[in-house]
């Protein structure tokens, strides 16, 4: 699956929302109800957070967060991105990919 790094920034104000928020997604994540979102880790700081999500794309990922954290969504930007280390199996097939363009040049 795709993998997508939340980056979340939001005001103190919208504290408590925001927690009330993460409370709902974070119970669905442990019921089982995202099926087509896989949170992999999650990085906290202060009004904010980075988080590493599989998703079966961006549509998928927006959709989960209108469901459970409409108020943090508004605070949010998703940036798809590839693993490089440890590489993937989708990353050196790529490689692989640009090397034999470029050798055939």
């Amino acid at each position: 699956m795709p993998i997508f790094i939340a980056v979340h920034k939001w005001k103190p104000q919208d504290e408590i929302a925001i927690l009330k928020e993460l409370l709902a997604g974070f119970t669905a994540i442990q019921a089982g109800k995202l099926k087509d979102v896989k949170l992999c880790f999650t990085y906290s700081l202060a009004q904010g957070a980075y988080c590493v999500w599989e998703a079966l794309n961006k549509e998928a990922l927006e959709k989960a967060f209108d469901q459970y954290c409409p108020t943090l969504k508004k605070h949010t930007e998703f940036v798809p991105v590839i693993q490089m280390y440890p590489p993937t199996m989708e990353y050196i097939v790529g490689l692989w990919q640009e090397w034999i363009k470029a050798a055939s040049k």
